[in-house]
């Protein structure tokens, strides 16, 4: 009798605790799954809103704190060792000013090189193209490709 009720709560407590640490508990498998389809899942399963047709490469970094605020479309791609980022606390840190959360979108078709760091705030156009190793601190327009750090637009797909 005793021993039921100490399982359930224990089952319970465990429950809750995936999920107020869901975040940081399928990070690993969401880095290293070896099919892409899994590496989908488990960013799901952190709270990233993801379309279908997504691709997502190894070890991107998609934000701890808040990946309820990362938005990818339909057909987008991400490569390794890209970093998507939802929040900003420098200022905070450093002036006690507000956090900076803000959501951020991978458009339709868009494609994020390998290396690339995303900024809170920002939206990828349409099919737009951000080039390996980009810092994107500004929204990028529809069919766009950007480069560089700070990225600049290098020129337009149509």
């Amino acid at each position: 009798m005793y021993n039921d009720i100490i399982f359930s709560v224990l089952a319970l407590f465990l429950l809750y605790f995936i999920y107020l640490f869901r975040s940081h508990f399928f990070l690993l498998p969401a880095w290293f799954f070896p099919h892409k389809g899994g590496r989908v899942f488990f960013h799901k399963l952190r709270g990233v809103k993801i379309s279908s047709g997504v691709e997502i490469g190894y070890m991107v970094s998609i934000d701890n704190v808040h990946p309820d605020k990362v938005v990818i479309y339909e057909g987008a791609t991400v490569v390794l060792g890209s970093v998507i980022l939802s929040h900003d606390n420098a200022h905070h840190k450093t002036t006690n000013s507000k956090k900076n959360i803000q959501e951020v979108r991978i458009g339709v078709n868009s494609f994020v090189g390998a290396n690339s760091i995303i900024l809170p705030g920002v939206r990828i156009g349409e099919g737009a193209i951000v080039s390996a190793g980009s810092v994107v601190n500004n929204s990028v327009p529809d069919y766009a490709v950007v480069g560089g750090n700070p990225a600049v637009i290098l020129y337009k797909l149509k």
